[in-house]
């Protein structure tokens, strides 16, 4: 480490992204401080799939065997078109060490990562700890920050990376505009229902001329349910849940085995780099998708796989950092826009309404799930073809979009 610096890299953030992010770096034993400013770990589920791509991230600090140990497995999911089953989705037959997708909580995902960083003495971390700005000092970046006592503090360091979520107060720092907005006419409710139904590990897909609902297993017995909110349809709350999963999936569901509600519409943000100067940007802070799908989270571990190897090849290697920040923006933007048309069509077919629509969805899901055209989709849904991964990754230029 530098003595010019007080330490190597500070990162602002400490979700998912941020926290594998300073594991990461933690291993390259990189002078590593996390700073967030929530003073507890989250308990809410958000973000729960976890793709094969994910998991080898995950082995090279590992932590693949205890996230398996913790989640569960899907390997398959069924597909309903108007309460019909069309076709099966196996991820079984994925290549590779991990047949399946994870699903797992974020908040039990954030409380893995951060534990793990007690392995790490080159890696600091403080909660209840605000960014209020950063300047740029030649070789090094002064970052004020505001401790839990309401003091302020400096902080230096050689590189300041904004994992801090899509109101990134790091990337307004570095004056990074944003340069493509687009919000969907989509709305959705989901909650946590204790599992009374005999779907196991499967996931369940109904899609009809009303809209789109989602139902994926979690630990403990529980089982998240996503509904497309008809549209107009500004406020939602328990009982508009359970009328939506009666109405597309025929059960009923229990308000007393419901947990939190949450809404929410769907947005897409593209910035105009994720990188100015010794700042870099990194998950949500860089990019936002749609949630339809869970691409987004897997993206942002990749963005950490990915900048965590620039970093430690100018901080170990002595490699010059702008060519590398460079090639991070070039191949991670790629790797976005890959995963996020991918997600807007996933979104658009499945949420199409009418008659018409349900019927040509249906043929095409037969098509799709009952020839042999189904081999090619559970790469394609596990994020195993999505370009752009870490520098030290093979195949990180070679898979096909």
């Amino acid at each position: 480490m530098s003595s010019a610096a007080d330490f190597d890299v500070i990162i602002v953030g400490g979700g998912p992204v941020g926290l594998l992010l300073a594991n990461l770096l933690g291993q390259g034993d990189i002078h590593t401080l996390i700073v967030e400013k929530s003073p507890t770990a989250p308990r809410q589920s958000m973000a729960i799939g976890i793709t094969p791509p994910s998991l080898e991230i995950l082995s090279r600090i590992g932590l693949d065997t205890a996230f398996i140990k913790e989640a569960v497995k899907i390997d398959h999911a069924c597909i309903f078109e108007e309460k019909k089953l069309r076709g099966e989705l196996r991820f079984n037959s994925l290549a590779g060490r991990y047949p399946f997708i994870l699903s797992l909580p974020q908040s039990q995902t954030v409380a893995l990562l951060e534990k793990n960083l007690a392995n790490f003495s080159s890696v600091e971390v403080r909660r209840h700890c605000h960014f209020l700005n950063a300047e740029e000092q030649q070789k090094r970046i002064k970052v004020t920050l505001r401790s839990a006592d309401t003091r302020d503090q400096i902080q230096t360091a050689r590189i300041l990376i904004g994992c801090d979520g899509h109101r990134s107060d790091v990337r307004n720092a570095a004056a990074i505009p944003c340069i493509a907005t687009k919000t969907y006419p989509h709305s959705f409710i989901m909650a946590d229902f204790h599992d009374r139904t005999d779907f196991g590990t499967r996931a369940h897909l109904y899609f009809n001329r009303t809209g789109a609902l989602e139902s994926f297993p979690l630990p403990n017995k529980l089982r998240r349910w996503i509904l497309q909110l008809d549209q107009g349809q500004n406020r939602a709350d328990i009982n508009t849940l359970i009328a939506g999963i009666k109405q597309r999936s025929g059960l009923d569901l229990a308000a007393a085995d419901c947990g939190e509600l949450n809404s929410f519409n769907v947005h897409r943000f593209v910035y105009s780099r994720y990188f100015a100067g010794n700042i870099a940007l990194c998950g949500d802070a860089a990019h936002v998708m749609s949630p339809i799908g869970g691409q987004g989270m897997n993206t942002g571990f990749a963005d950490a796989e990915f900048l965590a190897d620039v970093l430690i090849k100018h901080l170990r290697h002595a490699e010059d950092l702008a060519p590398l920040l460079e090639r991070y923006d070039h191949v991670r933007r790629k790797a976005f826009t890959v995963a996020a048309n991918r997600a807007a069509r996933g979104m658009w077919l499945g949420t199409r309404r009418g008659g018409a629509a349900s019927f040509l969805r249906s043929l095409g899901i037969s098509i799709l799930l009952n020839t042999p055209l189904r081999n090619s989709l559970p790469p394609y849904f596990a994020m195993q073809t999505i370009p752009g991964r870490s520098l030290s990754a093979h195949h990180c230029s070679t898979q096909a979009p």
